[in-house]
């Protein structure tokens, strides 16, 4: 036997575990998953509850599984809900080991080599492993082997968390049925008329005369009951993006409160996953399909990594407030993108800022309001014009900032565009001024100061500026150019 070792996730009916997951309150209902709609549509899997009462998968249709249990809720199954299950299934591997396949049926397997120190052994990272998985609501069951075939076949056969120790697969794996390999039929028929019952009699029989009668299939199944695999383990590519979608074809949302309560839903499932790993989503994007077949697609960028439920959600909801949708929603895709969250550095002389949670929150409400390119920080741009700026996109300081001097200094608040004033002169001095919510007599006066700017363009600039005290209380910063008077600040 080879020195890996690995471990499979595999989780139990994951067609149902998966709508259940979408859906808490089917849990422990009498529930029947179909291929297709209406009544002749075939059953394909089932709850235990539902199985209890007779409802067998794959031998009978939606109708005669109904005349079973007149409270069995029947549902076609949900593409979408399983392949979110199986993604988060793979996270729980992924956040213990580097190397991860997902097989087609769901079942996870993981390189479990040198991954042991995680969880405290071997024992230890088989129930870590089901204990993450039941942090994303699926209850699985954990293998650990020398093989795939033996872990995966532990998995199923264990007592939900066992580990096959170097040495011990053949007799692990001597008691287990034929039928744990999923033979096909003729096979099966062909091994119960040779009296072939347990994996440990498969093991024993000759690989070359298994060849020669049932061909390369009867010899696969050889080396599997001796704990063989037929190829080594396939990562999958690593892809950072956690999504969910949830599907609403039947009711499609058009008011904000139901919506909101089926995206808590999303949010905490992809959060979950998240916090997998310890880290938050700087990004969030939502694919909505709407009622009348067409598609529209929000982004929301975070001022900050998090993983918080209420920042999200409160995010989301000022963005379907400010730019709702044209129709129904019928189906919502949420994805986040992970990004690791930045300590904070408290100065022992600066008050502490906003936390990373409200700054986003405020942003997106900014932006809501205002408009998303009006919001952001301001950049200095390469100009001898006064005032003129560009606008960034708004990041928190990664750095203490130093304590401000001792000294008191004045603040001006910059008007954007500058305001017009009518000014009366006596002698070539302002004498008296009167605009929009100012206005008196000039008390104090400072100035002028010349500017004179881009005189090599097309739009030259020539300004006198003054600061002017007048007799409201008020301080001003004012300049004159030749399309007239204007205010372009007051200082605190």
């Amino acid at each position: 036997m080879s020195t890996s070792r690995f471990a499979c996730l595999v989780v139990p009916d994951l067609p149902v575990a998966a709508l259940c997951r979408v859906d808490p309150g089917l849990t422990g209902r009498a529930l029947a998953l179909t291929e297709g709609r209406g009544p002749q549509a075939r059953v394909t899997a089932a709850s235990a509850t539902a199985r209890r009462r007779g409802v067998v998968p794959g031998r009978m249709t939606a109708a005669q599984a109904r005349m079973l249990s007149t409270d069995l809720v029947v549902q076609p199954r949900n593409d979408a809900a399983e392949r979110a299950a199986t993604m988060a299934l793979a996270d729980v591997a992924g956040s213990l080991a580097s190397r991860v396949e997902i097989d087609a049926d769901g079942t996870v397997y993981l390189d479990a080599t040198g991954a042991a120190h995680l969880a405290a052994g071997e024992p230890g990272l088989a129930t870590a492993l089901v204990t993450r998985a039941a942090r994303v609501d699926l209850t699985a069951r954990a293998g650990i082997g020398a093989s795939m075939t033996v872990a995966r076949l532990a998995a199923w056969y264990g007592d939900g968390t066992i580990v096959v120790p170097t040495g011990d697969e053949l007799g692990f794996l001597a008691p287990l049925p034929v039928a744990s390999l999923a033979p096909p039929p003729d096979v099966a028929a062909t091994f119960a008329r040779w009296g072939v019952h347990r994996l440990g009699d498969l093991a024993r029989l000759p690989a070359a005369e298994v060849v020669t009668r049932l061909g390369a299939c009867g010899a696969a199944l050889v080396r599997q009951a001796r704990g063989e695999d037929a190829r080594p383990l396939v990562p999958r590519p690593a892809d950072p993006t956690i999504e969910e979608t949830f599907a609403l074809d039947e009711y499609p949302l058009d008011t904000l409160e139901p919506l909101l309560f089926v995206l808590r839903g999303l949010v905490e499932r992809t959060v979950a996953r998240l916090g997998l790993g310890g880290v938050g989503c700087t990004s969030v994007g939502l694919v909505l399909g709407l009622a009348d077949g067409s598609r529209t697609t929000r982004t929301l960028p975070l001022a900050a990594p998090t993983r918080d439920v209420r920042t999200l959600l409160t995010c989301l909801r000022a963005v379907f407030e400010s730019h709702p949708p044209h129709a129904a929603i019928a189906r919502m895709t949420l994805t986040l993108v992970p990004a690791a969250v930045r300590p904070t550095q408290l100065g022992l002389f600066t008050p502490p800022g906003p936390t990373p949670e409200r700054l986003a929150a405020t942003l997106v409400r900014l932006g809501a309001l205002c408009g998303a390119d009006r919001v952001g920080t301001p950049v200095a741009v390469d100009t001898h014009c006064p005032g003129r700026a560009l606008l960034a996109p708004f990041a928190p300081p990664t750095e203490t900032s130093p304590a401000p001097d001792a000294g008191c200094r004045l603040a001006v608040r910059v008007l954007r565009p500058p305001q017009p004033l009518e000014v009366f002169l006596d002698r070539g001095e302002p004498a008296f001024v009167r605009g929009t919510g100012l206005g008196g007599r000039v008390i104090g006066a400072a100035g002028p100061w010349r500017v004179a700017a881009e005189w090599w363009t097309d739009a030259p600039i020539a300004r006198d500026y003054y600061d002017l005290e007048l007799s409201d209380g008020g301080l001003y910063r004012c300049f004159t150019e030749p399309r007239g008077w204007f205010v372009d600040g007051v200082y605190d």
